[in-house]
């Protein structure tokens, strides 16, 4: 019997040890979203989660069968349609990016030609970029593209965030890279970067030049639903327009937006408890 014969087979019960079925389906989904590599076989996802390739096989039929990934060629498999219909489900459903589309666009009427509203959640000690306005496509490089994970010590969108967070949450991520939080200017040391942390904290907004690309700027706020926050929300400007006369201008108006999302998810928390 072919490898991919086996795939039809029946379903049997599944392995024990492990975790979960469902923490082994995730892990294998979870797989292909990873950096460096886009398509997987059974035989080389069995290895990398360390399962037999029987059960590995069950696992890709029941995520192909729903549609989660997809065979490009034989016994080899990328994500399938199914992720598209929900990230569709998602700009189209999700409360904070409805909340956020007339907030954004109504910072973007306040900025230069060229500029750039994203919205960002807290993801994973990451920050991603889940939606985007803008009135003409920004063609320099910027660092967060939607759906790219991006670190919590890079970029004003990441620092917001950053700023907010527990103290002892935030000290186990710099054990892990300390070097990064120098390199982006949040201190050589634990003592500098909590110094670094409530100086953020402090002000309105965060504004970085360069750490997102060496033609953007970035002037952020911080998000809450409450008391905790859960994204950021921000303007991306060229550099060669982002003036200290501008960022001034608009710092006040992120600051705004930021205020106003708040408001907006702690009534949704509220409403929803």
């Amino acid at each position: 019997m072919s490898r991919q014969q086996e795939i039809d087979v029946p379903e049997k019960p599944l392995e024990e040890g492990k975790g979960s079925s469902h923490d082994r389906l995730m892990r294998l989904l979870e797989l292909f979203s990873s950096d460096g590599k886009n398509d997987w076989s059974v035989d080389e996802a069995a290895v990398e989660l360390g399962l037999s390739a029987s059960h590995t096989y069950r696992y890709f039929r029941t995520l192909s069968g729903a549609g989660y990934i997809s065979a490009f060629t034989p016994g080899r498999y990328v994500l399938g349609p199914a992720i598209i219909a929900l990230d569709r489900k998602m700009r189209t459903g999700d409360p904070m990016i409805q909340a956020a589309r007339a907030v954004m666009n109504e910072m973007l009427s306040s900025g230069p030609d060229g500029c750039t509203a994203i919205l960002c959640r807290y993801y994973r000690e990451q920050v991603m970029c889940v939606h985007e306005e803008f009135k003409t496509r920004f063609a320099q490089e910027i660092s967060y593209e939607r759906g790219l994970p991006r670190p919590l010590y890079q970029g004003a969108a990441s620092k917001a965030i950053l700023a907010h967070l527990p103290l002892r949450q935030v000290k186990a991520y710099y054990e892990d890279v300390p070097v990064e939080f120098q390199r982006f200017h949040l201190g050589s040391n634990w003592t500098e970067v909590k110094q670094a942390l409530r100086r953020l904290r402090s002000q309105q907004v965060v504004m970085t030049a360069g750490d997102l690309g060496h033609s953007a700027a970035g002037i952020s706020a911080p998000i809450f639903d409450d008391k905790r926050v859960i994204g950021s929300i921000s303007l991306v400007i060229p550099v060669a327009a982002a003036s200290d006369q501008l960022k001034d201008r608009l710092a006040p108006v992120v600051a705004v937006a930021g205020h106003t999302m708040s408001r907006a998810m702690a009534e949704l928390a509220a409403h929803s408890a």
